[in-house]
């Protein structure tokens, strides 16, 4: 499915070349603020609004006076952020002596950052009226091609853990070197594969012929996420691991990667402000 997809969006823009020069041709820059927001059931639970940029160029092939399509080329950069406070957690485990207990968890806040970063390709069609100032309307497909893998960041406020041996009804507190104790405030870094996406854009605005021939165009848009965008690994772990080391007795995990959000999905949308300057020929 994700194959088909991806070779019906490169057979449009292959298409796209063979439209005849003989019209109007238009290049353009542009440059956009992003809100990104994540709506829906599945979304995480966890996830809060940011903000973003892109800029780049792009490319109009007229039919005529008011009808066209387009082909982009941007770079696009935000942060997604997860945060919660008060979190609390448990999960069974196995001690370096091989004692089996319960390890338990709790942070006063937490928040992580995941670098977004990708090359996004849109293809659309642009409707517009006629004269000096025209209302214009933009629709398409967009495919976002992820730069690399994302480097995330955490922030563990307060993080406290202990041992709870069932076996003796005891709970241990300590030592920190085990994995036990009053952890303080935890910061750690990682990275995660994010997948490439498949978006639907809408934008619509004001585009001003000036008296060089050029146009301006100011606009909103709308941006849907088609597809989850979370790492193609499966999540099954824990937020706060324990393991038997001494010289690592806990790992801390990305929220993209936790069993207790394996059902959760990453489709964001987005809405902003768009600015292109276009040079007609």
């Amino acid at each position: 499915m994700k194959n088909n997809s991806i070779n019906t969006f490169f057979s449009c823009l292959a298409a796209f070349f063979f439209v005849s020069a003989a019209q109007a041709q238009e290049w353009q820059v542009e440059g956009a603020g992003h809100l990104i927001q994540h709506p829906g059931d599945d979304s995480f639970p966890m996830a809060k609004h940011s903000e973003g940029y892109s800029f780049g160029i792009g490319y109009n092939q007229y039919f005529n006076d008011n009808w066209s399509i387009g082909l982009g080329l941007s770079y696009f950069k935000t942060d997604l952020t997860f945060a919660a406070s008060q979190i609390k957690g448990t999960s069974m485990e196995v001690d370096m002596e091989g004692d089996p207990f319960e390890f338990r968890y709790s942070t006063g806040y937490f928040k992580e950052s995941v670098v977004w970063q990708s090359v996004r390709i849109p293809l659309t069609v642009q409707f517009e009226t006629s004269g000096v100032v025209r209302w214009y309307l933009r629709t398409g497909v967009l495919y976002g091609l992820q730069l690399g893998n994302s480097k995330y960041r955490q922030e563990w406020n307060n993080l406290t853990t202990s041992g709870y041996y069932p076996e003796w009804d005891a709970e241990l507190t300590g030592p920190e070197f085990a994995g036990f104790g009053s952890m303080g405030n935890k910061r750690t870094e990682g990275t995660v594969k994010l997948r490439n996406t498949f978006s639907w854009v809408l934008e619509t605005g004001v585009k001003q012929t000036l008296n060089t021939g050029n146009s301006l165009y100011l606009g909103l848009f709308f941006e849907m996420g088609l597809n989850d965008m979370r790492p193609s690994t499966v999540a099954e772990t824990q937020p706060v691991e324990y393991t038997p080391n001494l010289d690592q007795p806990l790992t801390l995990n990305s929220v993209l990667n936790q069993s207790q959000y394996k059902e959760n999905t990453i489709m964001p949308t987005m809405f902003g402000f768009k600015i292109r300057y276009g040079f007609q020929f």
